[in-house]
């Protein structure tokens, strides 16, 4: 797999400036606003003012003090934010929560199963509210907006606001775009801000893989399978030897550690051949409609891979060795070989 690479968020002031008077926003408080960053105060910059229930934090400011870079293109009339690399680290603890995380029972049914070693599993909390990221529709006349893009995310931010050549946005969008942690206490007048810790993530994520070791061929088949269900490139990655993940023709960092597509999606997987090559490979034919939300008959997908028992750092198990035919609901392109 190549290392370092992170794709640029690339945030596009897509909106005419000429003309737009900003609507009016809630006064603050009289108490001075105390800002802190990963429990340290930091000074709190000019121009954040209420609106609704949240705070409109400059952008250029807060990228900087999560640790991330900001250019900006005149030409383009573009911001460009490049996120800390520890971001792709929780993309990838993200993408093993989405695979690992129970369906209803109904669904699981159809679906591969949660290897056993992970069954007991304590995951990381995820989302623990939902965000508001736009605000009620008020007043008339035309708004400039950011369209922000990464990887395979888009967002398009209407109510960002715009004074004395700054961009403001919602304080919720830090949790959207940075997946820091934002709480603002209006009484106090506090707004705290925690990043993602690397060191903290590295722990969870090792952790989730040493219980993700497949200890039977099938189960690195089914740890693949599952992580094709559920878009989890992360799964799937598990289930690759160290020698195929660095062959992979996808870059899972810049795919957000997310597969396939919303529809059509990877139904029930089938083995239609299991043949043992030798006492450590055995190779496999699985197959899978391909389920759209209009119904049955469904077009068929087939997968071929040689699996092997390898011990990989310290540890034993089986993985995938050989991807000899891919779909295109994995880590590989179809054109894999």
């Amino acid at each position: 797999m190549k290392q370092g690479r992170y794709r640029l968020a690339t945030v596009v002031l897509a909106a005419c400036m000429s003309g737009w008077a900003p609507s009016a926003f809630a006064a603050a408080a009289d108490a001075p606003l105390t800002i802190q960053v990963n429990g340290a105060v930091v000074e709190t910059p000019a121009g954040i003012h209420a609106a609704g229930d949240q705070l409109m934090v400059p952008l250029r400011w807060t990228a900087e003090q999560l640790g991330a870079t900001v250019e900006w293109e005149p030409s383009a009339r573009a911001v460009i934010i490049s996120r800390p690399p520890v971001m792709a680290k929780q993309k990838m603890l993200d993408s093993y929560r989405q695979g690992l995380t129970l369906q209803s029972p109904e669904k699981e049914k159809q679906m591969c199963p949660i290897p056993a070693g992970a069954r007991q599993l304590r995951l990381p909390d995820g989302e623990t509210r939902p965000l508001v990221l736009h605000l009620k529709q008020t007043g008339q006349g035309s708004k400039p907006k950011l369209t922000v893009s990464q990887g395979n995310d888009g967002y398009v931010i209407y109510d960002a606001a715009f004074r004395d050549g700054r961009v403001y946005v919602l304080q919720d969008w830090l949790e959207e775009l940075f997946h820091a942690r934002v709480q603002y206490d209006k009484t106090a007048r506090t707004l705290s801000i925690q990043t993602p810790q690397p060191e903290a993530i590295e722990e969870q994520i090792a952790e989730i893989e040493r219980h993700l070791v497949p200890s039977t061929p099938d189960e690195a088949v089914m740890l693949w399978g599952r992580g094709e269900q559920t878009r989890s490139g992360a799964l799937q990655y598990a289930a690759l030897s160290p020698e195929l993940r660095k062959q992979l023709n996808r870059i899972p960092d810049e795919m957000n550690w997310v597969t396939g597509v919303s529809s059509p999606w990877v139904g029930p997987i089938t083995v239609k051949e299991k043949k043992k090559l030798s006492e450590t490979a055995f190779a496999y034919t699985v197959t899978f409609p391909e389920i759209t939300s209009a119904g049955p008959p469904y077009p068929t997908a087939t997968e071929q891979f040689v699996v092997e028992r390898l011990s990989a750092n310290g540890t034993t198990g089986w993985y995938i060795t050989d991807m000899v035919q891919a779909s295109p609901y994995g880590l590989f392109s179809p054109n894999a070989s």
